[in-house]
């Protein structure tokens, strides 16, 4: 059994070492010790993924995306399904292409803001709060909370298909952040 955390092992560093090594378990992702994804491993071959509802190759994907999890590899674990059967190859590569090109779409939010806000960061996020809704004219599901200090919005991008999360270093207005979303094609109810 080993476990560490994605900001320093990446899902695809993880997927190549339980290849090599011809491993059999599971690796188990979670946030504050709550599982919210896992991967299957049969003798090196990745037999099954999912997160948050998200199954298969599609779910390796966003969890390529991740930072800010927690993993424990149990090899006593052996997880019964199988909805997996991909060369592992195309998989790192599929993931490290998906990963690149999210970057590059994070980089481009940042600029967006930064103009008019102090944007702290925007990253890849799991979570798992309720949802807000936003007014009837935009229907956009998200999160926002502002603690006096900073101002956190997390929604579901549907331009890379994951869950986004901007820091603002000030306040910043609601309408600003639901036209910023409705204008991108973000995931609508």
């Amino acid at each position: 059994m080993f476990a560490g955390t994605l900001k320093t092992f990446s899902i695809t560093s993880l997927m190549q070492v339980c290849y090599n090594d011809n491993s059999s378990g599971t690796i188990a992702l979670s946030r504050e010790k709550s599982v919210v994804g896992k991967i299957g491993f049969s003798n090196g071959s990745i037999v099954y993924a999912d997160f948050l509802g998200v199954y298969g190759i599609d779910a390796v994907k966003q969890l390529a995306l991740l930072e800010e999890l927690d993993f424990k590899f149990d090899e006593k674990i052996i997880l019964p399904e199988k909805n997996i059967n991909a060369d592992i190859n195309f998989l790192l590569i599929d993931c490290a292409k998906r990963k690149d090109d999210a970057k590059e779409y994070l980089n481009k939010i940042r600029r967006v803001f930064s103009v008019k806000y102090n944007i702290d960061h925007v990253l890849i996020y799991e979570y798992s709060h309720s949802f807000c809704f936003s007014p009837e004219i935009f229907d956009i599901k998200y999160f926002e909370f502002f603690d006096g200090e900073n101002f956190i919005v997390v929604y579901l991008d549907k331009n890379i298909n994951a869950r986004i999360e901007l820091l603002f270093k000030k306040e910043i207005l609601t309408n600003d952040i639901l036209i910023f979303m409705k204008t991108r094609d973000i995931f609508q109810l």
